[in-house]
């Protein structure tokens, strides 16, 4: 494999949690050390995710911090990365990268206290929101009645802190409306990229989770990116329709006549790069956190079957490395 791999989310976090020792091959996971070797991964992303409605989510979160801190140091292959410059030193040399993030801002309880505790604890990136609505930001699948603001005073607060902090914020699960009052807000206040670290193009695949054209070429003008998520039902249009009836039926599993073949992964990053071009675009598979993934599509392992299927695409060496890793080592940098 030529160029080594930058993966903006994964959910592995669950496996540490549930004492799984991924420093050696796992059985039903997707990243363990093995296939990040394997992949060639040179940066791995773990976040600490909290479910809606978690009491004492900071706690919940500093947990699954500290699983995440141990698991960098706990082999001679891998080691802990914040900065810009730790990334270049992964790029250039043999060892896997851990970057931690927390995923669902319910982590800081409404406190820019925490927000910064989770900064000195080396968090680097903080998606905003999950699965439901929170008093300050939008949740593209938000359940709750009535009216809600996408981003209310609290929220900017948020985003500004962030800012001074050097988190970068990640709008995938963010409404449309939250999206756009990001990205503004940021435009304002630094200029500096925010990421969609695990999102899909919705016009090939109309789940709420993913950005429409628009989107894609907002993050592009300020210099963000999105990483193309791995999950079926994010990529691939038949499969989503078929999930939604089974599931109002319940039955959790579509139709298996539905086949999700992995060269959708590379369609969606061909639509991505016509859209917003090669600069705007990364990986941020998803893995252990999704529930099915495309045809072949086992984990880190991957990585090198994509590469393949890009070049065979026409992509140029130059392209690959962008969207590989140097897409991700310039946003880090202009946040450092």
């Amino acid at each position: 494999m030529a160029y080594k791999v930058i993966d903006l989310h994964c959910d592995s976090v669950i496996s540490l949690m549930d004492g799984k020792d991924i420093r050696k091959a796992v059985k039903d996971v997707h990243v363990d050390l093995p296939r990040l070797r394997e992949g060639a991964v040179a940066l791995q992303v773990f976040a600490a995710y909290v479910p809606p409605g978690t009491d004492n989510a900071f706690n919940y979160a500093c947990e699954r911090l500290d699983a995440i801190g141990a698991f960098a140091v706990s082999d001679k292959c891998l080691t802990p990365v914040e900065t810009a410059a730790e990334l270049r030193e992964v790029l250039a040399g043999e060892k896997t990268g851990v970057m931690a993030a927390v995923e669902n801002g319910l982590a800081i309880e409404d406190s820019l206290e925490k927000l910064e505790i989770l900064r000195r604890r080396k968090v680097r990136i903080l998606t905003l929101v999950h699965s439901r609505h929170m008093p300050w930001i939008a949740s593209c699948t938000g359940r709750e009645p009535g009216p809600m603001d996408a981003l209310n005073s609290f929220g900017g607060q948020v985003v500004d802190a962030m800012n001074d902090l050097g988190i970068i914020p990640d709008v995938s699960h963010a409404s449309e409306a939250a999206f756009w009052e990001v990205i503004n807000r940021m435009k304002k206040r630094s200029k500096k990229p925010i990421i969609a670290s695990h999102s899909c193009a919705y016009s090939l695949c109309a789940a709420s989770r993913n950005l429409k054209d628009d989107q894609l070429k907002a993050l592009a003008d300020s210099g963000g990116l999105v990483g193309v998520n791995f999950y079926s039902g994010f990529l691939y249009e038949p499969f989503r329709l078929a999930y939604q009836k089974d599931n109002k039926n319940g039955n959790p599993k579509p139709d298996d006549s539905v086949n999700v073949p992995q060269s959708i992964i590379a369609d969606h990053i061909d639509y991505m790069v016509k859209v917003a071009g090669e600069d705007c675009v990364a990986l941020g598979s998803d893995f252990d956190g999704i529930s099915f993934s495309p045809q072949g599509v086992t984990g880190s392992d991957f990585y090198p079957v994509l590469e393949a299927e890009l070049r065979s695409r026409g992509y140029s060496e130059k392209r690959i490395e962008k969207i590989f890793n140097a897409n991700f080592l310039r946003v880090l940098e202009e946040w450092d």
